[in-house]
This record gives structure tokens, C-alpha cells and sequence, in this order.
């Protein structure tokens, strides 16, 4: 509009679908396009894509669509319905001057179809979700079809089982069959991540108007402009964001010079590019510029889905190598974070395939980190990031479970070693209350690392991250006696690791003198008599230990309760990894999801105050909960014990009021990319 003017006698749009979803102001672009549709009625043209249908518009954003979520949040539902009695009166296709096809999709599997047949169909319906019948075909097609190279029709499976790819001797057969020079259609990103693709011996022209696509593809966005003898120009572009148009507009609105034109030739369309074949170097440098942006998103959306992709990609990784081919890897990207992008253009650097073309997954996952500052979170106790992982190792903790029963259910093959399955199925036996994700995100860890992992080491790794975290101990009280009894089990864990290595698995055999998979009180004062610490410890400093180490006051020490009472050393030297892993999943989901709490705290801030009490706080946080539980059949993302924690931090001046908007927004990327290079 800024470099062609507004509709007029000079100037004719045509819209070529997918106005709808997939960003925060699809309603006020239809307002702008309908109010000059109403204005010049002959000058504005609306083709239908995908995109204006009922189910697309249902999903949500992340998910494609968000229409109806923005129809519904601005306005209200009756609109929305409107929308699609609008919809379904679009035409599927255009026909410019008896010569250029314009249509969304592609061109449909049907052979000999003629634009009369096309005219007669009954559009005035949703695209069928199955296709039944050749009517449903030229409707569907019409509007989801893509190109491809090799002739005929084929299968498009990474669009859904009805979706159809077709071939150039299709395209040269259509226009043939309808007198035409020439066609255009959008719906997918080019491959190239340039505006436009020619391809069909440049008979059919894709062009997509949406630069940098969700805000994650970095392509440029093109325009085709013909003149009155119908040679055309592709202008490409690159466009910033919405306040600098605005400002940029403001300080001129006058277009730019016409290009020159060409005369038409004999053959028909003729093709002009007053920019060139290559983009010009201000569009470069502005993709250039938005890149690091561009990926530091895509980094984050991944890390948002990485559960989804883990699991997609380890099932089709049946002999647990690591590798998949990268061909897997795109279509883990395109099926698990709803992005209809050319991954094959971003391949090389995210995926980083070798030269046989194989991605190591789980390097992958691990190396794109969600490194968000939760900006404006109080520190108490060491940081929020560690109290949270803390609880859940005291999840385990309140599990009781016995050093026999712990060795039995992490390893029920008895073959020493712990996989992730066998560890996923221990805590599900066990009733271990731990978010799911969490779980998952615990299970990425160890298979990271290999298949499977000697149990005495993977024991220790966690109580490490534990014992570590959590210098404060369990659940003792603040006081002079806590510090001093801290300090001596610090001397003690010292001492045992002296006498007998590294493995606190064999030290807890050796105490367990009785075999029953449990410390008693006798066998504790007993053990700390035996390692001659000087200044040697009195009874009253045996016993101040015992009722500190006895963290749940049952009168006997499980397995892991007798590790977290020491600060040892991580063998393995990776004592924050469950931290970073967890913490990451945590991060995530809310950042994934800030959009619903927000909302939700919205909800009960009646008063437009920008703060609540933290009680309701509490309760925004929950209903997350159970809306994930309801509508993906997962456990909520987080504890009740985690939720506890949340608030400790956010409640920074201690009045028992939440600022949820600075909430809402403390969880941002830090500067530049996350990507591990």
C-alpha cells in the first residue's frame, strides 16, 4: 500500500488467501482489505486459502491457527461465525485478464478440469477434512495442493493424508487446457526463502507476500505486479516491524519511481525484474540483520517442544544409536512445531547432518539451550531454579523407598545398568509425584549419555544435584545447632569418602550392617563412631546429626535420604545438568503458555490494577495446570510443591501481591542467540 497507493482506477489487488491466523492482527488486515473492498469493489479481489476454513481458525496459534481465539478475545463469537459465512463465499480461484491463474493452493488432481468446471462446483461449504468425491478434490486441491518436480500426482504426506502434490507436465496440461499463459499460487514458504519460485519451466510462479514468516523462517516476502500489456515484475521484500512501517510511513507515503516496463512478446506473460535476479543489497542487509533474531526464536519454540520431538524422533530410532537421517529430522521440525518452513534451507545450521546425512538427535537437543533470565524473581534460598529442583528430589525422597526396592525397580532386568524406560517406569511404579515433563526432561539427560548407565552411577548423579543444590540440607530449621550439624556432616562426608571411594551405593551396604535395605539410628551412631573423626563427636553430636538426617522422622534412613545428608563430589562431573534440564522445561512451558496465565490473571484483576493476591496467583498457575491436563492428557508442568516455590520469588516485597505483568515478562531470552555454537 505504502509503494503502490491505496485501490484505484490505476491500481487493482488481488489477495491470494491465509489472511487468517498465524498473528496478532489477522482481523484488523481483513477490516483494512474489506473497507477498500467496500470502497472500489471492481479494484480489490479476495481468493480463499486454506486459511479461511473453520478448523484451522480453531487451532490454536502455535498450532496454525488463533483466529477464532482473536475474533473471540476482541470481539465475539458471532463474529467469528460471520467470518465463515465470508469465507466460504470466496472465490477459489482468479482469472486475470484471460491469461494468469491465481489460486492458493495448486492446481487440482483431476484430469482435464476446465475453469467452467472449477466455476460450477459448490464452494459455499468448509474444505472437506476427507476427500470423497471429485468435487471435494478441485475444492481441497484448489487450496492445499503443492508442486513437485516429478510428474503426475503424488501423495504430499507431510501436509496430511489428503493432501496432493502435482507435477509440470499437470501445470503445462491446466493452462493448455484453459488457453492460459501463466500460474500463480502461495501457500508455502520457497524453498529458496526468497519471495518467489519459479518452477514448471516457469510456468507456474509461487509468491509469498509474508517476509520473515512467523517470525522464525527469515525469507523474504514478494509482490507480482502486471501492467496493462501484462509483463510483470516481482518486487521482493523485507518487512520490519510494525511501528517502524508506521514511522517510516509518516515520514513519506509517495512511491517509488515505476521500473521500466518490457513489451509483452508473442509467447505471452513476459517476466521483468527491475531489482534483479539476486535480492539487492539493502534487502540482504536487512535479512542479515533479522537472522540472530529469527533464530534465537526458532531455538525457543524448539526448546518449547523438545519432549515432542524427543519422543518422535527415539521412536524412529529403534536400535538407540542416537542418529537419525535428516530427512527424519525435517519432518520431526515440520510435524512437531507446526511450521510449514523450508527446513531443508536451515538444515546445516541447526541440525548440522554429516556428509551421509545424519543428524545426532540428542546432541541436537541438548545443544539449543533456552537460556531465559527470569528477570525481576526475588533470590531466596540459593535461587529459584534450585529450590525447584529440589523438590523434586524430595518427591523421591517422601517415595521411602528402600535401597533393595530402589535397585528392583530402576533396574528390573537385575542387569546393573538403568535405561531411561527402566527409570520412567521406577517412578511411575513408585507414585513418584513428579511433573511429567520433568520426567522427560530427566530421561533426555541419561539418554544423552547412552543407551544405559551403571545404576550406582546414575544414583549418584542425582543425589549430587541435590546435595549441591540444597546447602541448607532438607528441612531443618535455621539455628546454631542446623549450622553446626551441617558442618560435621560435611566433615563426615569427607571421611567416608576417604575410607571408601566415591560410591555412596557401597557405602550404604556396609552401613546397612542388618541387610534391610535401611539405616537404622544404632547402625548411623555406629558408623560415625568408626571413622575416628577428631575432634571425636559426642553422643549429643550423633544424635543432633540423626534427628537432622532423618528427614521425615520415621526413625530409619532410605537410600537416598542418607545421601542427601552429605556434600560430596559429582564424580561424573556434571552436577548441574537436572538442574539445567529441568529448570529448562520449566522455563519453557510457562513461556509457552504466558499468554493463557496472562489472561487468567487478567481475569481476576477486575479492577485493571496490574496486580493480584497471591492466593489467585496460585490459582492462575493451577488452572494452567489442569488445562494442560485436559487438553494434551499430560500431568500438569508443575508440582505443588514447585508452585510453592514460584511464589516465594514473585512476591518480591512481601505484601501478598503479585505485579503479574512484570511476571508475565521476566522470563525473556537473554541478548543474541541460545544456540551453543
Amino acid at each position: 500500500l505504502q509503494r503502490h497507493g491505496p485501490p484505484s482506477d490505476k491500481v487493482t489487488y488481488v489477495l491470494n488467501g491465509d489472511i487468517a491466523d498465524r498473528g496478532d492482527n489477522s482481523l484488523e488486515i481483513f477490516v483494512i482489505i474489506l473497507m477498500y473492498k467496500l470502497l472500489f469493489p471492481d479494484r480489490v479481489y479476495i481468493n480463499r486459502g486454506n486459511h479461511e476454513n473453520h478448523d484451522i481458525n480453531r487451532k490454536p496459534a502455535e498450532s496454525g491457527g488463533g483466529f477464532y481465539d482473536e475474533v473471540v478475545y476482541k470481539l465475539e463469537g458471532t463474529i467469528f461465525l460471520m467470518f465463515q459465512i465470508f469465507f466460504e463465499m470466496l472465490p477459489l480461484i482468479t482469472v486475470i485478464n484471460k491469461q494468469v491463474a491465481v489460486m492458493h493452493g495448486g492446481i487440482p488432481r483431476i484430469e482435464g478440469l476446465t475453469l467452467e468446471r472449477i466455476s460450477g462446483i459448490n464452494r459455499r461449504r468448509q474444505c472437506p477434512k476427507v476427500v470423497q468425491s471429485p468435487e471435494d478434490a478441485i475444492l481441497f486441491d484448489l487450496m492445499w495442493a503443492d508442486p513437485q518436480e516429478a510428474k503426475g500426482i503424488s501423495m504430499a504426506a507431510q501436509r496430511g493424508p489428503n493432501c496432493r502434490k502435482f507435477g509440470p507436465d499437470v501445470t503445462k496440461r491446466f493452462l493448455s487446457d484453459n488457453a492460459l499463459s501463466l500460474c500463480i499460487r502461495s501457500h508455502e514458504v520457497p524453498t529458496t526463502l526468497r519471495g518467489f519460485e519459479e518452477r514448471h519451466d516457469r510456468r507456474l510462479l509461487t509468491v509469498f507476500s509474508a517476509s520473515n514468516y512467523c517470525g522464525m523462517a527469515g525469507n523474504y516476502g514478494a509482490i507480482v505486479v502486471f501492467d496493462s500489456e501484462m509483463s510483470y515484475t516481482l518486487e521482493e521484500h523485507m518487512a520490519p516491524d510494525l511501528d517502524s512501517m508506521i514511522v517510516e510511513y509518516n515520514k513519506t507515503a509517495v512511491p517509488p519511481p515505476a521500473a521500466p516496463k518490457l513489451k509483452k512478446s508473442n509467447s505471452g506473460v513476459v517476466r521483468r525484474t527491475a531489482q534483479g535476479d539476486e535480492p539487492t543489497t539493502n534487502l540482504r542487509q536487512s535479512r542479515d540483520k533479522m537472522n540472530s533474531e529469527v533464530m534465537a526464536k526458532l531455538e525457543q519454540k524448539i526448546c518449547q517442544h523438545k519432549d515432542e520431538l524427543w519422543w518422535f524422533w527415539k521412536e524412529i530410532d529403534s536400535n538407540d544409536t542416537g542418529l537419525i537421517h535428516v530427512s527424519k529430522w525435517r519432518e520431526g521440525m515440520s510435524n512437531k512445531l507446526n511450521l510449514e518452513i523450508p527446513w531443508a534451507s536451515l538444515q546445516d545450521e541447526l541440525a548440522r547432518p554429516d556428509e551421509e546425512g545424519t543428524v545426532d538427535y540428542r546432541e541436537f537437543l541438548h545443544r539449543i539451550r533456552n537460556n531465559a533470565m527470569a528477570e525481576g524473581l526475588k533470590s531466596v534460598d540459593g535461587g529459584w531454579e534450585k529450590q525447584m529442583v529440589v523438590k523434586v528430589y524430595e518427591a523421591i525422597i517422601r517415595s521411602d523407598l528402600s535401597l533393595k526396592q530402589t535397585v528392583a525397580e530402576f533396574d528390573p532386568d537385575g542387569d546393573g545398568v538403568v535405561s531411561a524406560w527402566e527409570f520412567k517406569k521406577a517412578l511411575e511404579m513408585a507414585q513418584v509425584d513428579i511433573p511429567e515433563t520433568q520426567v522427560t526432561a530427566l530421561l533426555r539427560m541419561i539418554d544423552r549419555d547412552g543407551v544405559k548407565l551403571d545404576v550406582g552411577q546414575f544414583l549418584d548423579r542425582f543425589q549430587v544435584v541435590y546435595s549441591s543444590a540444597a546447602a541448607e540440607g532438607l528441612t531443618a530449621a535455621e539455628s546454631t545447632t542446623g549450622k553446626k550439624v551441617r558442618d560435621l556432616l560435611t566433615r563426615v562426608g569427607r571421611r567416608l569418602l576417604q575410607f571408601h571411594g566415591n560410591s555412596r551405593m557401597k557405602i550404604f551396604e556396609e552401613v546397612d550392617t542388618s541387610g534391610d535395605g535401611f539405616v537404622q539410628e544404632d547402625e548411623f551412631c555406629a558408623m560415625l563412631s568408626s571413622l575416628d573423626i577428631v575432634p571425636s563427636l559426642s553422643d549429643a553430636d550423633k544424635k543432633d546429626m540423626w534427628r537432622y538426617v532423618d528427614a521425615n522422622g520415621d526413625g530409619h534412613l532410605n537410600y537416598f535420604e542418607f545421601c542427601a545428608a552429605f556434600q560430596v563430589v559429582d564424580v561424573l562431573g556434571e552436577n548441574d545438568s537436572a538442574v539445567s534440564e529441568i529448570i529448562e522445561t520449566i522455563v519453557s512451558t510457562l513461556q509457552r503458555n504466558m499468554s493463557s496465565l496472562e489472561f487468567a490473571f487478567r481475569f481476576f484483576d477486575q479492577k485493571g490494577e496490574g496486580c493480584i493476591p497471591v492466593e489467585d496467583f496460585k490459582a492462575g498457575i493451577r488452572a494452567l495446570n489442569s488445562s494442560i491436563q485436559s487438553a494434551q492428557g499430560r500431568t500438569a508442568p508443575l508440582s505443588e510443591d514447585q508452585i510453592e516455590v514460584l511464589v516465594q520469588h514473585v512476591d518480591k516485597d512481601g505484601d501478598g501481591l503479585v505485579d503479574y505483568n512484570e511476571f508475565c515478562s521476566a522470563f525473556r531470552p537473554k541478548d543474541g542467540r541460545f544456540l551453543e555454537k
